[in-house]
Order: structure tokens, then C-alpha cells, then sequence
């Protein structure tokens, strides 16, 4: 096991100029990815996403509820969390009266701003009145969230990236250093022994 893992840190350490440009690579690969993704999905973190018109939903089951920009965005509105009006409505039947709980100021969540326990099961439609577009994140039928998932490999790659590209830049400094101190040593001490021959001729 020590074994392999020498051979490996040995491999590393002797392509890591490559394996950086590759790192580097894979970080540009995954951020154009997660514009992709972040323009196609429809969470409250997406840019300029619009929230999808019903949310799958069971019976007992908490979820939440958010707003692009959360507590923050409403606050700037003019508009409070500690009250609000929310009501849901399935398939076009009457809304109806639905009990939130406004998550506390202590709790910072990026866009949550309350949640609710489900009265009933399927694909119902929210409405909080003044808040405007609201989304169910956790919904039962919300998508994964790759954006995220391709944002934090473009992080990790880049840093990693970065890492190997410098200690790389670090050794060929050192060994280009150690080259030249070689290379004076080597010429004093020619140029030693030349002064050396000529005091012996002049003797």
C-alpha cells in the first residue's frame, strides 16, 4: 500500500506541469457546464429562472418555501416574512389556506424564507401574495442540481490546478538555479587551474 502510494506521488510530482494544464482544463470544462445547467434549471438560485408553475408535494412532509434573494430581496421590497398569505391550489380546485412558518432571522439560508407542512398529496400550485415568484426547492419533483454540483468541481479543479501549476513553476526554478550555480562552480574552477599553469610557468 506505502508502495503504491510512493509510486504515485512520484508520478505526480514528475508529470504535475501536465496534469495542471489538465486540471486547468477540466475547471474551464466544468464552469462552462455550470452556465449551461445554471441557464436550464428552475431553482430559486438559478439566474433568471421562473419558478415552475406546480410542485409535486405529499401529505405530512415539510418542505420550503424560497424566494431569489431570500429574506434580504423582500426586506429591500418593503415586504415582511413574519407575515404572509399563502394558500395552494391543485388542479384549478378553490386555494387553500395554507400555514407557514417563517424561518427565524438567526437562520441564514440564501434564499429560504419559510416552511410548511404539506396538507395534502400531488402537483399543487403555491401563491404567497406579496412575495411574488416563490419556489419549492425540496419539492418531491424538483431536479438535481447540477449547476451546483458543477460549480464546485470547477472550484476543486481550478484550486488543485493552481496548486500543481506553481509547485511545477517552483521546481524547474529550483532545478534551473541549481543548473546555474553548477555551471559557475564548474567554470572557477577551469579558470583556477588555468591561473594555476601559469604561475608554474612563470616559476
Amino acid at each position: 500500500m506505502r508502495s503504491a502510494a510512493r509510486s504515485l506521488g512520484a508520478l505526480i510530482a514528475r508529470y504535475r506541469g501536465v496534469i495542471a494544464m489538465v486540471l486547468l482544463l477540466a475547471a474551464v470544462l466544468c464552469g462552462g457546464l455550470y452556465r449551461i445547467a445554471d441557464g436550464a434549471e428552475k431553482h430559486s438560485y438559478n439566474s433568471g429562472a421562473r419558478p415552475p408553475a406546480t410542485a409535486k408535494v405529499t401529505t405530512g412532509h415539510q418542505y420550503e418555501i424560497s424566494v431569489p434573494g431570500g429574506r434580504k430581496a423582500l426586506e429591500k421590497r418593503g415586504i415582511s416574512t413574519d407575515v404572509a398569505q399563502c394558500s395552494l391550489s391543485e388542479g384549478g380546485a378553490s386555494p387553500t389556506a395554507l400555514t407557514i412558518r417563517p424561518l427565524s432571522a438567526d437562520v441564514r439560508p440564501t434564499n429560504a424564507v419559510a416552511t410548511f407542512v404539506s396538507p395534502l398529496s400531488g402537483r399543487v400550485h403555491l401563491d404567497c401574495g406579496p412575495w411574488g415568484a416563490v419556489y419549492v426547492d425540496d419539492a418531491d419533483d424538483s431536479a438535481w442540481d447540477f449547476s451546483g454540483l458543477f460549480l464546485v468541481l470547477a472550484a476543486l479543479f481550478l484550486t488543485a490546478g493552481v496548486a500543481l501549476g506553481l509547485s511545477a513553476l517552483y521546481a524547474r526554478t529550483a532545478r534551473d538555479d541549481h543548473e546555474i550555480e553548477r555551471g559557475v562552480g564548474v567554470g572557477g574552477g577551469r579558470h583556477e587551474g588555468v591561473g594555476g599553469d601559469a604561475d608554474d610557468l612563470l616559476r
